[in-house]
């Protein structure tokens, strides 16, 4: 699992993930995303595009920093998913919890929405 940093902006964090987000993924990139998400409590948004598997252990990362970042007032949002990691995403309700996006350009407006 690989992980890029990058700003969407003045005010939105964007986090790139590459690989399998399963619990070894997970593990491995677990503390800088969470800490990269939530330390500067700016909404932030996350491109699911290169992840090719998601598994419970991912679900739960993306869930905690979700979490974490609602606590200082701001929202992660989820774009960019290929058809296996939406699916996973739309049976886990993960709608209901964050805004889960086509594109780059939603994620951004459902962000500042």
């Amino acid at each position: 699992m690989e992980m890029t940093l990058s700003d969407a902006g003045p005010d939105v964090t964007c986090i790139r993930l590459t690989g399998r987000l399963d619990a070894a993924g997970a593990d491995l990139i677990g503390v800088k995303f969470t800490a990269s998400a939530v330390a500067q409590g700016k909404p932030t948004m996350v491109d699911l595009a290169g992840v090719s598997f998601l598994a419970s252990m991912g679900m739960r990362l993306l869930i905690s920093t979700a979490r974490a970042l609602d606590t200082k007032g701001a929202k992660l949002a989820l774009f960019g998913a290929p058809a296996l990691v939406q699916n996973a995403l739309e049976q886990a309700a993960f709608d209901q919890l964050m805004p889960l996006v086509a594109t780059e350009a939603q994620a951004l407006e459902a962000l500042r929405g």
